[in-house]
């Protein structure tokens, strides 16, 4: 296990080099108690932390399980989440509105769909982490205790601490920044050579760019990244998001020009636009990605201008895709008999 530390701030890198389904926590020491920021390093970083800390509270950036699927481990610790996150933690139907899957799956169909992707993720854990697959499949259920508030100051075991409003990866996500240490963890802007993630229907393009872009606006020197990249310094950071973010554009240029040259809807997603072909063809969760994501990037070349109302009708239609789902309002509606 790696970690670094800076102040009372304990860099927890998962298993893996924090690759999906691991993820990077962060340890924070108070004088009777400590705190954890985000709990998917695997079972070797849980513990660690149960036989070094006392953990009293555990912060959620977001509800995605590669970031919490230990949690779980910790039945003594309240659990905290931001506040446009905890229902879905709190009701399975609320989670799988917010991930996209009523977009193409009735209820029953959500939860076949959402074993799967469990399935998928704990085969990807490191193959000589037998107890992380178990663990990552039998996870307990985890709610929120409470919900700490977006762009305040709040001290989290006598630290300080920030938790910024970074929508755009899921509507919920925030970045936990400390000022006294110039130190923010800025998560899922993970500056990985795949690009973004905005593939649920609680994610939004604009907002992701808006929201990586306002991480650079503290005054923070050290970021540190939920996957891959780790710790970076400030001018890495700046560096390495432009990069991160010409992903997105372009994506969007090769769907476009794909729209202009004939491509049909229906071959539309087997031409590498999001996720490799030979992926997309072999393992179908990567297929209701593609789907989604190429569906939120018509909108938004509707959105910008282009004449594709058309085609993004016929897109929908090819893939049985339902628009009043594609994105996520937090209206209350009854999901289990719809199909």
């Amino acid at each position: 296990m790696s970690h670094m530390q800076i102040g009372p701030i304990e860099i927890l890198f998962g298993e893996n080099g924090s690759r999906a389904p691991y993820s990077t926590s962060l340890l924070l020491k108070g004088r009777e108690a400590d705190a954890m920021i985000d709990c998917g390093g695997g079972q070797r970083v849980f513990d660690y932390v149960k036989r070094e800390r006392n953990i009293a509270d555990i912060i959620l950036t977001h509800y995605h399980l590669d970031h919490r699927w230990g949690a779980g481990l910790f039945p003594d610790a309240n659990i905290w989440i931001n506040p446009l996150d905890a229902a879905k933690l709190a009701d399975q139907a609320e989670l799988f509105r917010a991930a996209g899957y009523y977009a193409m799956f009735d209820h029953k169909q959500a939860e076949r769909i959402w074993d799967e992707e469990q399935r998928y993720e704990a085969q990807k854990l490191a193959k000589d982490r037998e107890a992380d697959s178990k663990a990552y499949l039998q996870q307990p259920p985890v709610t929120a205790d409470r919900t700490y508030p977006y762009d305040q100051e709040v001290e989290i075991v006598g630290t300080r601490a920030v938790m910024l409003h970074t929508p755009g990866h899921v509507e919920g996500f925030c970045c936990p920044y400390f000022p006294d240490y110039g130190v923010m963890l800025v998560g899922d802007f993970d500056l990985s050579s795949f690009g973004p993630w905005y593939f649920g229907a609680d994610s939004h393009i604009d907002s992701f760019v808006a929201s990586a872009r306002r991480t650079l606006e503290v005054d923070a020197a050290t970021y540190v990244t939920s996957h891959h990249k780790g710790v970076v310094s400030r001018v890495e950071y700046r560096k390495g998001l432009e990069v991160y973010l010409a992903i997105i554009d372009r994506r969007e240029e090769q769907i476009r020009q794909a729209v202009r040259r004939g491509v049909s809807p229906e071959q539309m997603v087997y031409q590498s636009l999001l996720f490799r072909q030979e992926h997309v063809q072999n393992i179908p969760l990567l297929t209701f990605y593609e789907k989604l994501g190429i569906a939120k990037h018509l909108e938004r070349l509707l959105a910008h201008g282009e004449p594709f109302h058309d085609y993004y009708q016929c897109f929908l239609r090819a893939h049985a895709m339902r628009a009043e789902f594609l994105a996520y309002s937090g209206r209350a509606v009854d999901y289990t008999g719809h199909g």
